[in-house]
């Protein structure tokens, strides 16, 4: 099959009971395309030109990667049978989830891949979840133990799933993961002020009387 034929297939594939749209109605108005439009395509009786093909794959979250590039930390989760979270009940889905590399904070803050060596486990992450929908390049961190900066929001032992991508702080009192003057990498509220021509950042913590700014 080709590039059009794989999409088709994708989206056919998540339509139905207990699926991620169930049904086609209710993928049209998510994707925010024609009903008629998409019924066309999914039954082979038209084709999408490249805006509408690339609004679609947008908006399902699929990235596009080149050869020469880094390709993302998270993984697809294949399960095996029989693959049920409750005895009796549905088999999870596989397409519904990512596997999501747990390491330590100051690796999954730098560029690049995490090398095999260096993942110190998976973590499985629903990929619907609103703030991690769309997201793909993820990686996990583990709160350290003894670590009270964070508390009450986070503490010893908690994992907190990374998107690597994002080094945006945009609004301040974001949580992210940060590295500080000393080398560490920490998660902490960052806070941003514009100084003339720049930007200033602040990291603090939750306990900012123990561990000022």
């Amino acid at each position: 099959m080709g590039f059009t034929d794989d999409v088709r297939r994708a989206l056919i594939d998540r339509i139905g009971p207990g699926r991620r749209y169930p049904n086609n109605k209710r993928m049209a108005d998510e994707l925010g395309v024609d009903p008629s439009q998409l019924n066309r395509f999914l039954k082979r009786e038209r084709g999408l030109n490249s805006d509408s093909l690339g609004h679609i794959l947008d908006r399902v979250g699929v990235t596009l990667t080149f050869g020469d590039e880094p390709a993302d930390a998270a993984r697809e989760v294949c399960f095996r049978p029989p693959g049920r979270a409750v005895p009796g009940g549905p088999a999870p889905r596989g397409e519904d989830y990512l596997a999501v590399p747990l390491a330590e904070p100051a690796l999954v803050a730098s560029r690049g891949l995490i090398p095999e060596d260096r993942v110190q486990g998976w973590v499985l992450v629903w990929r619907h979840q609103e703030s991690i929908r769309f997201r793909t390049n993820l990686a996990a961190v583990e709160i350290a133990k003894g670590d009270l900066s964070m508390a009450p929001a986070l503490g010893p032992g908690d994992i907190v799933v990374v998107d690597r991508n994002d080094r945006d702080p945009g609004q301040s009192g974001r949580l992210m993961l940060v590295c500080h003057p000393d080398g560490e990498a920490r998660i902490r509220r960052v806070g941003t002020r514009r100084l003339d021509d720049d930007l200033e950042l602040i990291f603090y913590s939750d306990d900012s009387r123990e561990h000022p700014p």
